[in-house]
């Protein structure tokens, strides 16, 4: 079977089903309705939709074939005059076959379980034989599958994945892989109650108080990722979108059915916020490029995917979201946390459509990925790109009461407060001490050398004695350097002092070696 593409359009009466098959063989072109129930058929193309709404074939009812473009457009009259389709752009649920009537059993699927033998897995061949119930409906359109097999679980295994509906899925694989991408010690055997103490543990241990403080001291490092401008900060609900390849992605998972209580609902939507805030840093960091660290983020900032951890109260999943996003990434700053506390709450005002949309890209990075993350899909993402499309936006919507709460550094158990107060301390000495420096670096630099000499500074002689006045009248005179008459002056007072000079005594010259210069 070809790939084929489809576009549906709804009017108040009528809904308009536009099918792109260039090499669809015209004569044996098949089309059935009933209700929900569309089927296309021409060779090699076979399409069939749940359409959220019943639609029926009646005498306003037309299809056309344009040969140019290859394009089959088909208008249906709506049952419900007026009734608005929901979530047809919703692939996995468009395209999910139609509900078996008859009693529902939860289908639950165990990887690995190390409880699963052949004795515990029911015996095909006794399952009841419905293909004969189903050509009688007219439903030969459906190949017939086998149930899900069921195995039993051990009621100590613990329990994690989406819902914690998966036990025993790691065992197979070593614990130095597994290590790569789980923080949990050994995750089939640690109990969850165990999980949230361990990992508040290995927080505070790995809190680094330098890393902190650098990023506290160096503002500008920080504030270009701040500033930046995300999508979610431009883009309206109406305008959100697929791209080719998240449709890609959609078509390829399979159709589930979730029986959830409400307590595991509401832990799933506590997940959802835990994860979507590490998809939000990412994205901010990076400024919208994905680089070769990202999955690694992801994977890291979100406890549910590296520790298989859930919440029962919204309060503890943000504290958990600020601690980690303090602990372990490239930026550790306060500021830039609440800015991606605000970013979640973007996000989830642009529905189901875009979260579905984050979801898609982080299958993608995990799929990527250098270390073994697509194992992640198959625990958490998949089933909640499978589950998202099947809620209603209303319960997304509620998420937008849950996450009022903003914690406060205290909360963090890392005495952040006692940190900054300390470091800004420190940077106010520092500042006082630079600041002093460089006042005597002024004050040096006013300094100047002056040639006038009634400006010098002038030298006070304490003379204790008249013969020393004698002797440093003959020093002075030997000195100096005067204009002629004082040459003249100079020398006959030379020639005096020289014949005094022969006349001092040893005594008169120790005396003289004691006088005190000082000078002003």
């Amino acid at each position: 079977m070809r790939e084929i593409m489809i576009l549906i359009s709804l009017q108040i009466t009528e809904v308009a089903i536009t099918i792109h098959a260039p090499y669809a063989n015209i004569k044996d072109t098949e089309v059935y309705v009933d209700a929900t129930d569309f089927r296309f058929y021409s060779t090699p193309y076979y399409l069939r939709l749940k359409l959220p709404g019943e639609i029926e074939e009646n005498d306003s009812s037309f299809g056309s074939y344009d040969c140019e473009k290859g394009d089959f457009t088909l208008k249906f009259t709506k049952v419900v005059k007026g009734e608005y389709f929901e979530n047809l752009d919703m692939i996995s649920t468009l395209l999910a076959p139609p509900k078996k009537k008859g009693t529902i059993l939860p289908n639950i699927e165990v990887i690995g379980n190390p409880s699963a033998n052949s004795e515990d897995i029911n015996d095909i061949s006794n399952e009841p034989d419905l293909s004969n119930d189903e050509n009688i409906n007219g439903d030969e359109w459906y190949m017939h599958q086998n149930n899900v097999q069921t195995v039993s679980l051990l009621p100590t295994s613990p329990k994690y994945g989406f819902a914690n509906k998966i036990s025993g899925a790691l065992a197979a694989f070593e614990s130095a892989w597994i290590k790569e991408i789980i923080d949990l010690p050994m995750p089939d055997t640690t109990p969850q109650s165990e999980r949230k103490k361990l990992r508040e543990k290995r927080e505070i241990s790995d809190f680094n108080e330098e890393h902190y403080l650098a990023d506290l001291m160096q503002p500008d490092c920080i504030e270009p990722y701040i500033s930046f401008i995300t999508e979610w900060d431009t883009l309206k609900k109406e305008n959100v979108s697929f791209n080719e390849t998240e449709v890609d992605l959609l078509k390829e998972l399979p159709n589930k059915e979730y029986l959830l209580n409400n307590e595991e609902t509401h832990k799933l939507l506590l997940s959802l916020v835990d994860i979507l805030f590490a998809s939000c840093y990412n994205h901010r960091t990076t400024l919208g490029e994905n680089t070769v660290e990202s999955s690694w983020t992801i994977n890291k900032l979100s406890s549910t995917l590296s520790w298989f951890d859930d919440f029962s109260d919204s309060e503890e999943v943000i504290k958990t979201c600020f601690r980690r996003s303090i602990c372990y990434p490239l930026f550790r700053n306060w500021k830039l946390s609440i800015k991606i506390f605000e970013d979640i709450k973007k996000v989830i005002k642009l529905g189901k459509k875009y979260i579905i949309k984050c979801f898609c890209e982080i299958h993608n990075l995990f799929n990527n990925s250098c270390e073994p993350r697509y194992i992640l899909n198959q625990l958490y993402i998949k089933d909640y790109l499978i589950w998202l499309q099947q809620i209603n936006e209303s319960l997304i919507e509620s998420l937008e009461s849950l996450i009022i709460f903003l914690p406060s550094k205290e909360d963090m158990q890392l005495d952040l407060a006692e940190l900054e107060q300390a470091a800004y301390s420190v940077q106010e000495e520092d500042l006082i001490i630079e600041n002093s420096i460089h006042e005597v670096v002024d004050q040096m630099d006013e300094l100047t050398v002056n040639d006038n000499n009634e400006d010098k500074p002038k030298t006070i002689y304490y003379i204790k004695d008249k013969h020393s006045l004698k002797y440093l009248l003959s020093s002075s005179s030997d000195s100096s350097d005067t204009d002629s008459e004082t040459d003249s002056e100079s020398s006959t007072s030379s020639t005096t002092t020289t014949s005094n000079s022969n006349s001092l005594d040893s005594d008169d010259v120790s005396e003289s070696e004691e006088i005190v210069n000082e000078c002003t």
